[in-house]
């Protein structure tokens, strides 16, 4: 009874399986191109015959679409009906203690653009719609699906589920589940709707009902500056739910919807920042200022100060070597090479020699900490041939001279180079 040789789609059913509404198209008891029918579930594979939901939800257009709300009360649908913001809106109708249904009202400009909204899906646990839109502003490419609540009997402003799920093409006709952990879409690679396909695709953050607990920040550096293209990322440590990483605005400023009462991971990184990692549990709306090292060709650390004789790795190295092996695995493409310098005091040939073991701890500390490939490290020591003092006249000058220097680059050093081609 449910299909006949006109077009039946778009088909919603009711929890306990009994009510189902669909969309007919070009059938001639319609009132336009396509309209909403209804069918009650009667036993043994019966369903009633499917009866136009009537005037007040069907138009002289196209009506198509439907999904209710948490409470199953108030339908949902898009049409291209006369009178609305744009070409196709989102539409909503009431039912009754007897089962009528009130006169379909427009969801207002908020949510509606002068474009298209369509396939509605209202979440099946919380007052979340979620629909297609080739109209707000913030998109990713044609179709993008957003979400939008239902607070004081208004609309919240549509937010984009975000990049992980909408790309370059379309997306729509979608479900998810009741725990919220599965998006199921359609979806075009290419900015047409030909070659639609079916995914599956963890909810992300954005697409989360319950990511409504703002966590803000900015970024800069010890003296004020803002770094450029600084790539801000949040993990979510208790559930994994993931987080599409965001560039900083120009000003060092971000922001983040995530669900509250959880512990995360912010990370933030760059290509002229070392990296920036912080803990933190979210109690509410919370804001976070946090400071970045800049990362200079060449660079010095002032806790990489070895025992007198020694090469010996100490513990309060640790930290600021985590930075350099966070670079180098945020930055694949780059090399380092790494100087050893000690003071003019003592024998020459030893100092070269101890500067060159200091050189070359540090190295396998990178590389067997980090897992860098050893090929991207040089060590070199100098001894005392490239002072910063060249006359040490006290331990300030000494204490300068002795030093660990770390050079970034793409390409070799010179002096790297030019021994490779002695050989």
């Amino acid at each position: 009874r449910i299909n006949s040789r006109y077009n039946e789609g778009s088909g919603y059913l009711t929890r306990n399986g009994k009510e189902l509404f669909f969309a007919r198209c070009e059938s001639p008891d319609g009132f336009g191109n396509c309209d909403l029918y209804y069918s009650h579930y009667q036993g043994d594979t019966i369903w009633t015959e499917p009866e136009n939901l009537g005037e007040n939800i069907n138009s002289d257009g196209w009506d198509s679409h439907p999904t209710l709300s948490v409470t199953e009360d108030t339908l949902y649908f898009s049409s291209d009906r006369r009178g609305g913001f744009g070409l196709a809106d989102l539409y909503y109708s009431v039912r009754g203690s007897k089962g009528e249904w009130s006169t379909a009202k427009n969801l207002g400009p908020i949510v509606n653009t002068r474009m298209n909204e369509v396939s509605p899906f209202f979440h099946p646990e919380y007052n979340v719609l979620y629909f297609s839109s080739n109209g707000h502003l913030l998109n990713f490419g044609d179709y993008d699906i957003y979400k939008s609540y239902h607070l004081g009997g208004g609309w919240s402003e549509p937010v984009n589920i975000g990049p992980l799920v909408n790309g370059k093409g379309t997306e729509f006709y979608f479900s998810i589940d009741h725990q919220s952990n599965y998006i199921y879409y359609a979806r075009s690679e290419e900015e047409s709707m030909k070659n639609l396909d079916l995914y599956s695709f963890p909810l992300p953050m954005e697409g989360q009902p319950l990511a409504t607990t703002r966590f803000s920040g900015k970024i800069q550096t010890l003296t004020g500056k803002v770094p450029q293209n600084a790539v801000v990322s949040i993990i979510d440590l208790d559930e994994g739910v993931e987080v599409a990483p965001k560039y900083a605005r120009d000003d060092g400023t971000f922001e983040f919807d995530l669900i509250n009462n959880r512990n995360y991971l912010l990370i933030v990184q760059g290509d002229d920042i070392f990296r920036l990692e912080k803990l933190f549990f979210l109690d509410g709306d919370m804001e976070y200022n946090g400071i970045v090292e800049r990362v200079a060709s060449t660079i010095e650390f002032a806790s990489l100060e070895f025992k007198n004789g020694s090469s010996e790795i100490l513990p309060e190295m640790h930290a600021d070597l985590q930075k350099v092996i966070d670079f180098l695995i945020d930055h694949p493409t780059f090399n380092l090479n790494i100087s050893g310098h000690t003071d003019s005091s003592g024998n020459a040939i030893l100092n070269l020699k101890l500067s060159q073991q200091r050189a070359d701890a540090i190295k396998r500390y990178l590389v067997n900490t980090g897992n860098i490939q050893d090929q991207r490290i040089f060590a070199i020591g100098y001894g005392s041939e490239k002072p910063i003092v060249k006359e040490e006249k006290t331990d300030e000058d000494r204490k300068l001279n002795r030093r660990v220097e770390f050079e970034i680059y793409r390409d070799p050093p010179k002096e790297k180079m030019n021994s490779i081609d002695n050989y």
